[in-house]
């Protein structure tokens, strides 16, 4: 029953866009890929095991762990998605369909869960400060963003260009 549903996790995680641009994104100091296989491996025990298991706490679940690890909030609705998505194969393992199970695994698609448009994540956020400063070519742009000393954003400073 584990091995099944850790099979669907990772078909899903690897399908999850938000979660490949949460990776990308990452500037954790761990191997992204390792967290990677954490968050399957605790998703995978989590829906299983916790007593009562809702698809609302699978999805507080993702987004703490996106948060956490990652620094990622989605806004996108995929962690609710995915958590009912998720929720569903939990749902078919306890009742015991395990034809129903494989027959839905095989419906899961190949390729993007979700648009994700709207991930926030503080790494693209100053991206896109640092294209703001350099949208205009030949001429100086100066951007002052007062920065709190426990912050855990990194200060980006605008350099002149040619």
């Amino acid at each position: 029953m584990e091995e099944a549903f850790n099979r669907v996790v990772q078909h899903i995680f690897n399908n999850w866009t938000a979660l490949k641009l949460a990776v990308e994104y990452s500037e954790s100091g761990c191997n992204p890929k390792e967290v990677v296989n954490d968050f399957i491996n605790y998703t995978t025990q989590y829906c299983l095991y916790e007593s009562n298991v809702e698809p609302d706490g699978i999805q507080e679940a993702l987004d703490d762990i996106l948060d956490q690890e990652f620094d990622t909030i989605c806004e996108d609705g995929s962690t609710k998605e995915i958590a009912l998505l998720l929720y569903r194969f939990v749902d078919l393992l306890k009742q015991g369909n395990t034809q129903m199970f494989e027959e839905e695994y095989q419906k899961l698609p190949i390729g993007a869960m979700s648009s994700s448009k709207s991930i926030k994540s503080q790494n693209e956020d100053m991206s896109e400060v640092c294209e703001a400063n350099t949208s205009e070519p030949n001429i100086e742009k100066t951007s002052e963003i007062p920065m709190e000393e426990d912050s855990e954003w990194t200060e980006v400073k605008s350099r002149r260009r040619r």
